[in-house]
């Protein structure tokens, strides 16, 4: 493997490490639990033996690199990475989405659960209860409106 590709991997392995969000839940699909270092280990240590041998280190990395190389051909360029990159993101953020919306916790999202979110919000922001949200019962940050209340 040349090196620009062995860079490339390392590069990629380590900004999908820095910037993943370790989630633990307590068991209510709250987050905390054990914390990031925590987390990041216990999933590495495939075989749950207490310690991580280069083989499972490695299977981790690789993992976390995905399908950075589109095509294929063994070589990663910056477009390939970016795309990786954004991809992980995309798919962390709707993670979060997910876990926010989904009230029954199948890990999906029905258009009730979306609409049960929008009417709370909607009710959140309606502070006269009569059906309208007007200008000034928006939130200072979606009107331009800022540090005024």
């Amino acid at each position: 493997m040349k090196k620009s590709t062995k860079l490339a991997i390392a590069f990629l392995a380590l900004a999908g490490t820095a910037g993943s969000v370790a989630v633990a839940a307590d068991g209510q699909g709250r987050r905390g639990g054990m914390g990031q270092r925590g987390m990041h280990f216990e999933q590495t240590d495939a075989d749950k033996s207490g310690d991580v041998t280069f083989e499972e280190f490695a299977a981790a990395m690789k993992a976390r690199i995905g399908t950075a190389d589109a095509n294929g051909d063994g070589k990663m360029t910056v477009a390939e990475i970016a795309s990786e990159i954004e991809r992980m993101r995309a798919e962390r953020r709707a993670q979060r989405i997910v876990e926010r919306f989904d009230k029954d916790g199948d890990g999906m999202l029905t258009l009730a659960e979306i609409e049960a979110r929008q009417k709370k919000m909607f009710a959140l922001m309606d502070r006269n209860d009569d059906g309208k949200v007007v200008k000034e019962e928006m939130p200072d940050r979606m009107h331009g409106r800022r540090g005024r209340h």
